[in-house]
């Protein structure tokens, strides 16, 4: 962050993004994805530039049970939190459980709040720091998978989009599926390309819907995790079609690497990765991030960079 804060000043907004930290007793080596968990919370905390805020893009868990969740609360506690604000999207993995789908999202709920003050009472959400918006679409119910999106929530979702497109800045998006057919999937979705159906490895229904809400604005970026593929740039991209910043139009479409689990279909494919994001007052960062070794992915992203960068 050192030299592009010499090259443009202090951010707006600097964000550190994780993806999947699958915090589980049942993992073969259960402190694992803890640790993992507490490398990016201090990745953040030792930031040279304050990080304003600290994401998850969803599978927090891989169980959503309370022992999972208790796992998790207890990580944060003992580290500290990351940073001023601490934003815990719902993933597939955080609506499954022995007890039922509902009481899932009723403790997914009650402990992102009592981990970090955030307090919804619905999985979807919205906030804005520092005049920048931040949306978080979310299956509101257990779907496998995919993600089961309510009409009301699809409406709250492009009122949502409407008014954050008035701000002048980039509107950030983070939802823990990816849209169908992006970033390589179905192929990518899993190690050994067995998944075949379209709308294996994203959203699954309601894609269609949220992108044709996603795409009547500019500057839309789009932050998801889910098929656990590593993170792959430009050479992959010209090798095999796909890669983990893909763009549409105005849409920005970024998939995150698991930070916990196993990567796959990617140059790069090791655990503890995650992003790094910095707004100024015309243009976007994005940079792939070791939060174990506290530096940058040797990844080429764009125009021979190893960054993603829009003017607007």
């Amino acid at each position: 962050m050192s030299r592009l804060q010499a090259k443009c000043g202090s951010p707006r907004l600097h964000l550190l993004i994780v993806a999947d930290t699958h915090i589980d007793e049942k993992h073969p080596t259960p402190i694992l994805p803890q640790r993992r968990l507490r490398c990016a919370i201090r990745d953040a905390q030792n930031a040279q530039t304050k990080v304003d805020a600290f994401v998850i893009v969803g599978d927090v868990t891989s169980r959503g049970s309370e022992i999972n969740w208790e796992m998790t609360k207890s990580v944060f506690e003992k580290t500290g939190l990351p940073a001023e604000r601490n934003l815990l999207a719902i993933g597939n993995h955080d609506t499954w459980s022995d007890e039922g789908g509902e009481k899932a999202i009723e403790r997914y709920l009650a402990y992102t709040a009592a981990i970090t003050g955030e307090k919804h009472d619905k999985t979807y959400f919205s906030t804005v720091i520092n005049g920048v918006h931040l949306l978080f679409p979310a299956s509101e119910g257990d779907c496998g998978c995919e993600a089961t999106i309510s009409d009301e929530q699809l409406a709250w979702f492009a009122a949502e989009m409407e008014n954050a497109s008035k701000s002048g800045f980039p509107i950030l998006v983070f939802c823990h599926q990816p849209l169908n057919q992006t970033h390589g999937l179905p192929r990518t979705s899993c190690r050994d390309e067995t998944d075949t159906d379209p709308m294996d490895g994203g959203l699954g229904v309601p894609s269609d819907r949220l992108r044709e809400i996603l795409e009547r604005y500019d500057n839309v970026f789009y932050f998801s995790g889910h098929s656990h593929m590593g993170y792959a740039g430009e050479q992959r991209f010209a090798e095999e079609g796909y890669s983990s910043f893909e763009t549409v139009g105005g849409l920005t479409l970024v998939n995150l690497p698991s930070l916990a689990c196993g990567n796959h279909h990617g140059e790069q494919e090791r655990f503890c990765l995650g992003l790094q994001l910095a707004v100024y007052d015309h243009e976007i960062y994005l940079i792939p991030r070791d939060v174990k070794n506290h530096c940058g992915v040797r990844l080429m992203v764009q125009n021979e960079k190893p960054y993603y960068k829009k003017v607007f």
